[in-house]
Order: structure tokens, then sequence, then C-alpha cells
């Protein structure tokens, strides 16, 4: 394993580990509070912009980055804008389906992604296929009510899959847009503010409920640091170490994670068949780290 293969795979941990929480926060929120998904969407970003901005302003002064090229600011802030429609294209679709029929139509993306990159001409792997396989396998596994959820609302699925085709996209842009920036961490404020003026645009639609009790207060601030600055961050700086499709495969990690945490912050009875879903993504993750041994691979981004 490379230095590059190392960092990333920590960088995806990170962030599949930061995202895990979600969930769970979510439910505190939900239980205290009369907010919908959109609402908590609105707030994460409303408390993380000025968190990210502060943590960019406090790194140039500690360690001042000397750039030879500006950051490409537009794009960046395109991909805001990308990441806001993988936000609501979430909340459409929760509305409508089962939250582990949503997952396991979400984590196709990690497939668009292998295949969009092959079309864009980056070398795939055949391990990389096989990792793919196990790992939409296990996300399967991992929600086993999924197979049990009757007739499923078709406009839903369009949205579970509109997601994950614009999760692929962001990952995508991603990797190209900031290859050569020094600062992801300045890069991925520019993003989040992105997101933030689109959601902005939903107010005079739709209104804006405010946090009116400490938990659900408490609640928003750790997604906003935990799930949000801390993970967006990661995965930016994960998908260039180790490149788009890799870093997909790799956030299939995500499901485990929310799985573990709601077992021991929630006191959720884990099935067996469960475990094995776990096991099928982590070995899938094993998998994506074995480098042949009788070649030199130059390829600056390794699948």
């Amino acid at each position: 394993m490379t230095k590059d293969q190392r960092d990333g795979l920590l960088y995806l941990l990170l962030a599949a580990g930061g995202f895990a929480f979600m969930p769970t926060l979510a439910k505190t929120i939900y239980a205290y509070s009369t907010f919908e998904p959109i609402d908590i969407s609105l707030w994460r970003f409303i408390f993380a912009v000025p968190l990210i901005w502060a943590l960019v302003w406090m790194r140039g002064r500690a360690q001042p980055v000397k750039s030879k090229s500006p950051l490409p600011v537009r794009n960046i802030m395109l991909m805001g804008v990308v990441f806001s429609l993988a936000s609501l294209t979430a909340f459409w679709g929760l509305e409508r389906l089962p939250a582990s029929t949503f997952i396991v139509l979400f984590y196709t993306y990690p497939a668009i992604v292998v295949i969009l990159s092959s079309f864009l001409g980056e070398p795939i792997k055949r391990m990389a296929w096989v990792a793919l396989a196990m790992a939409l396998f296990g996300v399967i596994l991992t929600v086993p009510d999924f197979m049990t959820v009757g007739a499923l609302d078709m406009v839903g699925v369009g949205f579970a899959f509109a997601n994950a085709i614009v999760a692929a996209i962001y990952y995508l842009m991603s990797k190209r847009i900031l290859a050569g920036v020094k600062s992801v961490f300045s890069a991925s404020a520019y993003m989040m503010f992105g997101t933030l003026c689109v959601l902005l645009l939903l107010i005079p639609i739709r209104g804006i409920q405010f946090p009116n009790n400490i938990e659900t207060l408490l609640s928003l601030l750790t997604i906003a640091v935990v799930c949000t600055v801390m993970p967006i961050f990661a995965t930016n700086q994960g998908i260039q170490k180790v490149g788009a499709s890799q870093a997909s495969l790799i956030s299939t990690a995500e499901p485990v994670m929310s799985m573990v945490v709601a077992m021991v912050l929630l006191g959720e009875i884990i099935l067996p068949i469960q475990w094995l879903g776990a096991a099928f993504i982590v070995g899938s993750v094993i998998l994506l780290q074995v480098r042949p041994a009788r070649k030199v691979n130059v390829v600056t981004d390794p699948i």
C-alpha cells in the first residue's frame, strides 16, 4: 500500500465515520422538534459554513499557504450546488421511501462512479469490479428489511437514483476540480458556501424553523461539526489521494458504521445477516488495498 493509498483510506474512513452519526443525531432532533430533513440540511450548513471559514482563517494565520495559482472558486462553488442537489434529492426520496430501501438504492452510486470513470478513460482494475460487487451485496445485507417493504413508490425510487447519480457526479467533479489545489480546506469552505446559498433560496418558498430547545440546538451543532465540516473536508482530501472510483467504494463503509453507532447509542439490535453484510463491505475495502506485486503502477490515480 502506497502512502497516498493509506492516507486516502484513513481520510475516507474518517469521513464515513462522521457521516455515520447523522441518522442517530437526526432521530434525536425528530424526537425533540418538528424539524423535517430539509430543515436539518439548512441548519447544518448555517452552522457549518461560518465554522469552516473560521478554521480556514486560523489555519491561514498559523500556516500560510503559498499557492502559485488561485483557487478555481466558480467551479468549487458549482460543486456546492451539486452537493445541495444531493441533499435535496435525498430529502425528497426519504419522504417517499423507507430509509432501508433508500440506502440500498443510493449506494448504487459507487457503481455509477466506476462506470463513468471507465468512460472518462480512467483505468479500472478487475479487482475493483469484484470489490464493487462485494460492497453492493454487503449493503443489501445490512438492511435486511429491504426485500419486505411492499410496493415501492416509483417517484421515490426515481429520487433515490437521482441522489446516487448526483453523488457520483460530485465525486468525479471533486477529483478533477480540486486536482492540484494546495488548500483542500479552503476549497471545502467555498464548496459548503455554495451549498448554503442554494439552501437559503428555499426559505422564501417554505419558510424556516428555528431550534427551540437545547437538545435540538446541540444536535444541530454536532451535525455541523462531526457530520459536515470534518467529513466533507476528509472526503475531498481522500478523493485526491485515491481517485473517485476507489473513494466511492471505500465510502460503502458508512452503512456499517451507522449500524454500529445505532447499536451503541440507541441500543438497536443488529441481526447476524447484518454482520455478514458488514463483513462483505469491510472485505471489499480490504480488497481495494491489495496491489499486484510484480509490476509497478505509475498511474497517479490507482484503482
